[in-house]
């Protein structure tokens, strides 16, 4: 019994995909030339183990406006086993710092979603990102 069972979950697992959308705006008033890096990643249950979903570059030559920006990423094949739901993770990597050779890290988690979930969406976010170094990064 348990085996039909576990064959069940694991085929769900495979063939699910999850689009997962992320929308929002970044504000940098320290930095002339503005350059920004975002990652949206799966979590694991260590950062390491973390999955790479989708990589984006933003860069501006102006400060003090807001830079909006979108990413969208496939979460597919599901989040190994006994683990029914995708963990989304935002990474900035930023240049906004006093130092011009200086960058930082804004790490910022969204509510779980479950793999035979067909979409997700995550819009309306906002960073003011002067000074941020490595705020909300796991240990």
């Amino acid at each position: 019994m348990i085996f039909p069972i576990f064959s069940i979950f694991l085929l769900i697992s495979l063939t699910s995909s999850t689009e997962i959308y992320i929308q929002g705006s970044m504000k940098c008033n320290l930095n002339s030339e503005f350059r920004a890096k975002i990652d949206l990643i799966e979590e694991d249950a260590t950062y390491l183990s973390s999955d790479l979903i989708k990589s984006k570059f933003l860069g501006t030559k102006s400060s003090g406006v807001s830079h909006n920006f979108s990413i969208k990423g496939t979460f597919d094949g599901g989040d190994g086993v006994l683990d029914n739901e995708y963990e989304p993770v935002l990474i900035i990597h930023h240049n906004c710092m006093d130092n011009p050779d200086g960058f930082g890290n804004v790490y910022r988690r969204f509510k779980t979603v479950p793999i035979w979930t067909p979409s997700a969406n995550f819009t309306g976010l906002s960073f003011k990102l002067d000074n941020r170094l490595d705020e909300n990064l796991p240990q």
